[in-house]
């Protein structure tokens, strides 16, 4: 059960009446106990299983709060930090204001070490079902109730390590997962090397939708349900594709204008046919 949604916010709620001290936050007076420290844009990102209010000053104070707020699982860039009667208060790059990093002793951010953000295609490579988390951490409880399947393929917009393990953002929105696990590999990155080119091709072709249903796009090249995206192709639609991945003996096709993927074919039935 989450018990910190008191001080996290999800939105606006009736909070209970606060002492002067608590509402106040710690003195952010000149004193041994504050030290500011500038940093280079580091990027950190949500722990908490809450959204978590920005501040315009770095203080615990309701009187602060901006009505914005932070995802579980959100990476930010970070220029400022300070330390303030123990408590560490993150000042946003973009200028929308402060975060604290803990309180009552629940993490609330934390630094997201060898961050990057780009498209990469990893293929789940474990035997077993790997179930998503909502921020990058092998926790239980934050567990999502989604799985990505042994055989999958799943694109992936944003990595960075937690605590020495490497996390991989899925970039259909499904949360987060561990690469490894207790020593086994989870997610394997589907790169172009020489070696794999039969596997992975990057190019432009065109494809003609030959069969007669309409073929819904997924977000990454699997025929997962989870990965429909909602948008579809006609029967004689002539498309531009600019990757092809294959897993298990089918390709997967990526359609340039960034709608996402399909399939060439399902079930010994053709989909897509090269018009090349």
């Amino acid at each position: 059960p989450r018990s910190n949604r008191g001080f996290l916010q999800p939105r606006p709620v009736q909070q209970p009446r606060q002492s002067g001290a608590e509402k106040l936050g710690p003195s952010l007076g000149s004193g041994p106990e504050r030290s500011l420290v500038t940093v280079t844009d580091s990027m950190f990102v949500v722990m908490c299983l809450d959204d978590v209010e920005i501040r315009s000053d770095p203080t615990y104070s309701d009187e602060a709060r901006t009505g914005e707020f932070l995802s579980p699982g959100q990476c930010t860039a970070i220029d400022h930090k300070i330390v303030a009667g123990g408590v560490v208060f993150l000042r946003l790059s973009d200028g929308r204001g402060w975060v604290f990093s803990a309180k009552d002793q629940l993490l609330v951010m934390t630094e997201a070490h060898d961050y990057s953000r780009g498209l990469w295609h990893y293929n789940v490579v474990c035997e077993e079902d790997a179930e998503t988390r909502a921020a990058p951490t092998f926790s239980d409880t934050h567990r999502t109730g989604e799985f990505v399947h042994s055989g999958d393929c799943v694109a992936v917009d944003e990595r960075c390590r937690i605590a020495g393990g490497r996390f991989c953002k899925l970039a259909d929105g499904r949360g987060w997962v561990f690469e490894s696990k207790d020593g086994l590999l989870v997610l394997s990155e589907v790169k172009g090397m020489r070696r794999a080119a039969r596997d992975f091709e990057r190019g432009l072709w065109h494809y003609t939708v030959i069969c007669d249903d309409d073929v819904e796009v997924r977000a990454a090249p699997t025929y997962s349900d989870e990965a429909r995206t909602g948008q579809f192709l006609c029967p004689g639609d002539v498309v531009a594709i600019d990757e092809r991945c294959r897993i298990g003996g089918i390709w997967f096709l990526k359609l340039c204008d960034g709608r996402g993927w399909v399939f060439e074919s399902k079930d010994r039935i053709s989909v897509m046919a090269n018009m090349e």
